[in-house]
């Protein structure tokens, strides 16, 4: 009995080594941003609600966000969940125009501006064509969305 009792001691020793935590992977792992709390789908996402968080490296070639900058101002399409990965299809940049919410169009071409009221048919971020229905009219406008909300169409700039 007394030659088991070193023999134990060494496994013991052993399995207790083994669940001792790894060192960290300063070298070896990729920091990527991760909310900090949940985040439902239509919400903006602050920067104060984002963390850093250390992955493996591997994480580094997954379809997610990898870059801070890149979440901030954005809108989450589904929930997000805190300390996850977020995920490119998940967020997506913020709809300055609305669909059925009335917006101005705006005509600009040598010096002449025309501006009216339109219905958007659909949303649309800064860039992104959009149809809309002319109240007065009655006719459907394609226009391209501009960064403060307003569609332009013709020669605007």
């Amino acid at each position: 009995m007394p030659r088991l009792l070193p023999a134990l001691a060494a496994a013991a020793l052993a399995l207790v080594a083994s669940l001792a935590p790894l060192p960290a992977r300063a070298a070896g792992g990729v920091t990527m941003p991760v909310p900090t709390i949940t985040i439902y789908p239509g919400e903006t996402i602050k920067e104060t609600v984002l963390a850093e968080r250390e992955f493996p490296r591997s994480a580094g070639r997954m379809p997610v966000v990898h870059d801070m900058r890149a979440l901030v101002g954005k809108v989450a399409r589904r929930t997000l969940l805190p300390g996850q990965l977020v995920p490119q299809n998940a967020v997506e940049d913020a709809k300055l125009v609305l669909r059925g919410e009335t917006t101005q169009i705006v005509f600009e071409a040598d010096g002449l501006v025309i501006s009216t009221l339109v219905t958007p048919l659909e949303s649309g971020g800064a860039g992104e064509q959009v149809r809309a229905r002319n109240l007065d009219s009655g006719l459907v406008i394609v226009g391209t969305v501009h960064e403060d909300g307003t569609l332009r169409v013709g020669a605007a700039r």
